[in-house]
């Protein structure tokens, strides 16, 4: 039975715009064209495919991927693998933008109580895993906090040039203490090379660290950008909003130093633009 394309959109509940779509692209063509009018028919055995195709469109997969997906022959093993799967992606969907709700909702209640914008904008998020290399040391005391990273900054720089090695992401300092201190800081300093780079660095000959750090669902984060000095206010606000929020402390807090090197030349950067971020969990 053949269908003029305006019964064909009605039986399919697919509007004619999309069905000339569908066609242009390839992935469902009607099953007669007349060649002087251009007038399109369609096959009531096509309606099955048409229905495939939005079963995978409503899942969430783009044209593209129903264009490989379509001539498969599902089963329903594998169609509610698909639909677990899309369930999966949409409960950690609604997790995050419940994350996010409660986020504006705390800021606007702070603006309420303070009558002003506060000063970082604090959320969370997932991270990949990557590849580090690092040093680590104990700085005795906070104020010699900025010699033991340049004299840790430069060692590490010396040592992956000598390697050969090359950093592909940002300089990021980590801070293992549990608590405060302002004596006896456990600090690692390191940055980010390929997962393949790793295996060039001997582990016993080599004044450097490396590890894989994994992958997180939930970071709290914040960007700061200012006077170096001044980066402990934004380190003070993430804790705050942590605690504030339910959220536990899971892992050490970390900057990542997205402007380059803070350390260079001697020198260290008087405003760099630093992300902090801390581990955390509910």
């Amino acid at each position: 039975m053949m269908l003029k394309i305006g019964d064909f959109s009605k039986v399919g509940k697919v509007s004619i715009r999309m069905l000339r779509h569908y066609d242009q692209i390839g992935i469902f063509k009607p099953a007669y064209i007349d060649n002087q009018t251009g007038y399109r028919s369609y096959s009531i055995d096509q309606l099955p495919r048409l229905n495939r195709i939005k079963f995978l469109k409503d899942l969430g997969f783009s044209l593209q991927e129903v264009m490989e997906l379509v001539d498969e022959q599902l089963s329903i093993d594998e169609m509610k693998r698909l639909l677990q799967k899309k369930q999966f992606d949409l409960e950690n969907e609604i997790s995050m933008a419940q994350i996010n709700l409660k986020t504006i909702m705390d800021r606007l209640k702070l603006i309420e109580n303070e009558g002003n914008i506060p000063k970082f904008d604090i959320s969370i998020k997932a991270t990949d895993s990557y590849g580090y290399v690092s040093q680590r040391k104990i700085v005795p005391y906070v104020n010699q906090m900025s010699v033991f990273c340049y004299d840790m900054c430069t060692s590490l720089y010396r040592e992956l040039d000598v390697l050969g090695i090359t950093a592909i992401g940002p300089e990021t300092t980590y801070y293992h203490n549990d608590d405060y201190s302002e004596i006896d800081l456990d600090v690692e300093v390191g940055t980010v090379i390929e997962f393949a780079a790793l295996q060039k660095i001997p582990e016993q000959e080599s004044l450097l660290q490396t590890r894989i750090v994994p992958a997180e669902e939930h970071v709290a984060f914040l960007m700061y950008s200012g006077p170096i000095e001044e980066v402990e206010q934004g380190v003070i606000e993430l804790l705050k909003w942590v605690g504030l929020n339910g959220w536990q402390i899971k892992g050490p807090m970390r900057e990542l130093h997205l402007s380059g090197p803070i350390h260079s030349k001697g020198l260290v950067d008087p405003n760099p633009i630093i992300e902090l971020q801390l581990p955390v969990e509910k």
